[in-house]
């Protein structure tokens, strides 16, 4: 018998090899509460600097308008005109939003059956592996 075959206490390969995978995975899914809450912060931020820069632009415009003695007062089919826009912008980025959240729920689905079918897909593989080598496995 070789050296490694009477040592108890040492691993194989594989079992080295999923100890490390084990410990990959499990450092992944703790990290998910963490990137979720980056994610949804730097989004938040990036909302709240684009709203921000939009005002401001606005209110840079109003002052000018206002000092420059520029009249500001719109007819009522102008007004009419951008609260449509703004409804239907509105309306886009509620679709929008939909639809991102579809996305991510069918590619979710996607991602669970092609595990289930991998798991199932890897038992057929291991049935043939046994079913070849079980001719040649000696007999006790």
């Amino acid at each position: 018998m070789s050296k490694i075959e009477n040592t108890s206490n040492q691993k194989d390969i594989y079992s080295v090899w999923k100890e490390g995978l084990d410990s990959f995975y499990s450092n992944i899914e703790k990290s998910i509460p963490q990137f979720h809450q980056a994610a949804t912060n730097l989004f938040q931020e990036y909302v709240k600097a684009l709203n921000d820069a939009a005002t401001s632009a606005l209110d840079i415009q109003r002052k000018f308008a206002t000092k420059a003695g520029i009249k500001s007062t719109l007819p009522e089919s102008s007004i009419s005109m951008i609260n449509d826009s703004a409804e239907k912008i509105n309306r886009s980025w509620s679709v929008q939003n939909k639809i991102s959240v579809a996305s991510i729920d069918a590619a979710k689905q996607n991602i669970k059956t092609w595990n289930e079918n991998s798991s199932a897909f890897a038992n057929i593989n291991k049935n043939m592996v046994d079913s070849l080598i079980l001719p040649f496995v000696p007999k006790i």
